[in-house]
């Protein structure tokens, strides 16, 4: 139960240091007229939920700058206490259990205002009183002596309603009246009585045809079985009409069916096409990481430069082109001297030959020592021209030889430079290496460049393709939305039930189309036989006349049937929806209030009923009649009857006080009687407050069990009374 405890009223109207003290149960406070007890009940409700308007009017009486009040209340095991400065609207709120703080708010708390310390102040308002706005306080457990009945504009009510059925109301009257003013708008006849609406026109003078068919066929023969075929028609078109009936809502069932197996289709589709390209991106990576594995081992040559194997091969050819010249001019060097002692041998003895053989002949034969001696001459002319061509040669090879050594020895030079600058590029990232070793560095580069050109192919092509991380997450996205359709798909068609197949429903619905259009041709065949019947009763009409003016008539009425159809469906699907909500409250609201009046007239009134709009009615003899039909009394005591039950159906569990300010001032003794048992009653399980100005309240049989209160004419608490 929420109790008030206390209110404090340090500077309220004409209270200045004043504090009264309540209890549970029945609450009395008695004093004269403008002794303050409305002021009082007005600093309740003031404290809690702010002033909109005329707080001016509690501005202390004396002056002093100060219009502050206190109101502490208690829920369960908590107490709330709340003060508000209202010429500021600073509100202070402390929640306690027992010693414990669980609530403490500060801050500017306006009823117009629209901050975030408001919204935390009346959420925490509304926790614990189950509404947090003063129209609601006003119209529910706080009851004046003028205002039992239920007032306020159309945002109250609603609020009300809401509160009552615990979920909002959109304003479906106002859609429904709309519909209605559409639907008497398209039919009403221009000019006309609202009755006389267009459709029934139609059909009333389809009626008046039909009849003069009916008239003129007495005399005709063939009068009964056209009127057997009419028969034969309409029940045609009945049984039609429920089938078609059947087959739209079967073939809607259907609809959603295929329309959810499509959407079925589609995400499996994508299902299978990002999960085809998941896989796809997973190998890739897959490839990706075996590349990296397979140039793991050559780590060291993986980061070399672009282009350091054209340094290496430069290396190569370089140190092999040295080793090759170097061999060249060995050999020149190796074969120059062997050359030139090899002529000058052949250049001395040959000469020298032929003169040892001329002077052997001097001693052995000296007829032939002057041919001898000539010939040795000759040889030795010969020898010596010969070995003097043979040195030309020999200094003409040799300056080639020279030549060729001194330019072998500058290419030899650069050679050696280059291989020695090239040699320390290459110890710099590879350490000491010959060129036996740089020969085998180069097919590891070739293979590291074969290696790293693929992974950059598996790189770009996993550049292209969405990530992995975001095709698993959409694949799951998928495959929830997958158990989504699904899931739907069994919804739609439930347990047992036979789905056909899409090319089924297709030639479901056409046959259903052609149902239709037969149905409309055998409606259309039935006007005619109503109107061909209807000239024939007549008897004398020009039949084809009444056939054309029904035709037109008939088109006419479908047209308008169509819209109108659809106007009526509509409205009368809102208004039993509409229906079926607002019974629940107001059957349960209409109960409570039929218990409350039933107590506060001693049983004489049992029935009472408020309708959507919280207008009263009262049954008496069995016929219930509007509030405003009985007398004054029976009014405020069915009015303080709705308060009453309304009160305590917001309460729900929270079992709220009611503050009552002298409801029973126009009641006589009798009702009073029967009103204060009700009140007593009531405080069994509400904290009651009730505000009066006759203080013969205080002496009647019972009271002594209340707490009383008496302010006196000052405005101060003139002593309480209680059973302690």
């Amino acid at each position: 139960m929420l109790w008030i405890t206390s209110v404090q009223l340090p500077a309220f109207g004409r209270f200045r240091g004043v504090e009264f003290s309540f209890r549970p149960g029945m609450n009395l406070v008695s004093g004269k007229n403008e002794a303050g007890k409305s002021t009082l009940l007005d600093a309740v409700s003031g404290t809690i939920f702010g002033f909109r308007r005329d707080k001016d009017r509690f501005v202390p009486w004396d002056g002093g700058g100060r219009c502050e009040a206190r109101v502490s209340f208690a829920f369960g095991d908590r107490e709330m206490t709340i003060v508000r400065d209202f010429l500021t609207d600073k509100v202070q709120a402390l929640e306690r259990r027992g010693e414990t703080v669980t609530w403490r708010f500060e801050g500017k708390v306006s009823p117009a205002g629209r901050s975030s310390e408001r919204e935390e102040y009346l959420g925490k308002i509304e926790e614990v009183w189950g509404f947090a706005e003063a129209d609601i306080f006003h119209n529910s457990v706080s009851v004046g002596q003028r205002d039992l009945k239920i007032e306020g504009g159309g945002g109250l009510t609603t609020r009300i309603k809401q509160l009552l059925s615990g979920y909002a109301e959109m304003d479906y009257d106002a859609v429904v009246e709309s519909l209605d003013k559409e639907l008497y708008g398209l039919t009403r006849r221009p000019g006309g009585r609202a009755k006389d609406r267009e459709l029934e026109e139609i059909w009333a003078r389809m009626a008046e045809l039909a009849e003069a068919w009916r008239t003129a066929s007495r005399a005709r023969e063939g009068l009964a079985k056209s009127e057997a075929e009419l028969g034969a028609l309409r029940r045609f078109i009945d049984t039609a009409r429920g089938d078609l009936d059947k087959g739209e809502k079967y073939l809607q069932r259907v609809k959603k069916y295929h329309e959810a197996a499509a959407r079925e289709t589609a995400l499996r589709r994508e299902f299978d096409r990002v999960r085809e390209e998941r896989e796809k991106v997973a190998a890739l990576m897959a490839r990706h990481e075996e590349i990296a594995a397979r140039l793991a081992p050559f780590a060291g040559l993986v980061g070399l430069p672009d282009g350091f194997d054209r340094s290496v091969e430069a290396y190569c050819a370089a140190s092999e082109r040295l080793t090759l010249l170097e061999d060249e001019r060995a050999a020149l060097h190796a074969a120059l001297p062997e050359t030139v002692w090899a002529v000058s041998a052949a250049a001395f003895l040959v000469p020298l030959a032929f003169w040892g053989m001329a002077a052997g002949s001097w001693f052995a034969a000296k007829g032939i020592f002057y041919g001898a001696v000539v010939v040795a001459v000759v040889v030795t002319v010969i020898v010596a021209l010969r070995a003097a061509r043979a040195n030309q040669a020999r200094s003409t090879e040799a300056s080639r030889r020279q030549g060729r050594s001194d330019a072998l020895g500058g290419e030899i030079a650069r050679l050696r430079a280059e291989v020695a600058e090239l040699e320390a590029s290459l110890e710099r990232h590879l350490g000491t290496i010959d060129p036996v070793g740089a020969r085998g560095i180069i097919a590891d580069l070739a293979r590291v460049a074969e290696l790293k050109g693929e992974r950059d192919r598996v790189a770009a092509a996993l550049m292209v393709l969405t990530p992995f991380e975001r095709l698993a997450a959409r694949e799951n996205e998928l495959a929830r939305e997958l158990a989504v359709v699904r899931e739907i798909m069994e919804g739609v068609v439930g347990a047992g039930f036979p789905v056909m197949s899409h090319e089924e429903y297709v030639a479901a619905e056409e046959k259903m189309r052609r149902l239709e259009g037969g149905v409309r041709e055998k409606e259309q065949a039935a006007l005619l036989k109503e109107q061909e019947l209807a000239g024939l009763r007549r008897g004398g009409l020009d039949i084809e006349a009444i056939a054309e003016e029904g035709e037109e008539l008939k088109a006419r009425e479908e047209r308008l049937v169509r819209r109108v159809g659809a106007l009526r469906l509509a409205a009368e699907l809102l208004r039993e929806t509409l229906d079926d909500y607002r019974a629940t409250y107001l059957a349960r609201l209409s109960t409570e209030i039929n218990g409350k009046l039933f107590n506060l007239t001693a049983g004489r009134y049992r029935e009472a009923r408020l309708d959507d709009g919280f207008n009263l009615v009262i049954g008496a003899d069995g016929v219930l009649r509007p509030v405003e039909s009985y007398s004054c009394g029976v009014q405020d005591q069915a009015y303080l009857a709705s308060r009453l039950a309304l009160g305590g159906i917001l309460s729900r569990g929270r079992k709220l006080p009611f503050l009552l300010d002298d409801p029973l001032v126009n009641f006589d003794d009798e009702r009073k009687a029967a009103a204060l048992a009700a009140l007593n009653l009531i405080a069994a399980e509400h904290q009651v407050i009730l505000f009066v100005h006759d203080e013969r309240y205080g002496k009647l049989k019972g009271s002594d069990l209340w707490n009383r209160i008496r302010i006196d004419a000052k405005g101060r608490a003139d002593g309480q009374l209680h059973l302690l």
